[in-house]
């Protein structure tokens, strides 16, 4: 379920700058638009609509849960200096549970490691939950929130850089490989800023 980074240009495969560095990134993928927020401001440009053989994981199946538990079980044992997981590649946090299920394994998993967005809005309740996550465990759960403009830890799609303190993704504009080269993302509170895809 958990992919490795090197199947995935953009993201990279082990980490060599910053937080997380010497890790190995893995991404987890989702159904666009099933999971996601339906006042997500991309839900008519989704990504996912430039992803057809992208392999999305059905998180309705009845095993998707423990099959993901076990997966992130036999990575933290496989990388005891620590891995990372990139949620969600497509699709979003789309439950409180699924989102407890997360604290859950942060804290079982003393290796577990994880960076992403969501279209949640911090003020909405998935959105509050995902931030007291990001609070709770600081060093491992970096969630940014994409449709908010007003708070520090925010990701923003477009060509508009007038944002303060924002940077426009350095491995889009050229001045880095990959994520895994980068690590603004999860090291930095400050904006970012992706071309709109």
């Amino acid at each position: 379920m958990l992919k490795r980074g090197k199947q995935n240009a953009k993201l990279g495969d082990k980490i060599t700058v910053k937080m997380w560095k010497g890790m190995t990134i893995y991404s987890l993928t989702l159904e666009e638009r099933a999971t996601c927020p339906a006042d997500c401001e991309q839900w008519d440009n989704c990504y996912g609509d430039n992803m057809p053989f992208g392999h999305r994981f059905d998180h309705t199946a009845a095993d998707f849960i423990p099959k993901l538990g076990t997966h992130l079980n036999q990575l933290n044992n496989k990388h005891p200096n620590g891995f990372v997981v990139r949620l969600h590649v497509l699709g979003d946090f789309y439950s409180i549970r699924y989102i407890i299920q997360w604290q859950l394994w942060l804290s079982q998993y003393e290796n577990l490691h994880v960076f992403g967005y969501t279209h949640h809005k911090i003020t909405t309740t998935i959105g509050t939950c995902i931030n007291s996550v990001n609070k709770l465990h600081p060093s491992k759960f970096r969630i940014r929130f994409s449709d908010d403009y007003d708070t520090e830890f925010s990701a923003h799609v477009g060509n508009n850089t007038n944002v303060i303190g924002g940077i426009m993704c350095p491995e889009q504009v050229g001045k880095t490989d990959s994520c895994a080269t980068c690590g603004y993302c999860w090291s930095s509170k400050k904006p970012v800023h992706f071309i709109e895809h």
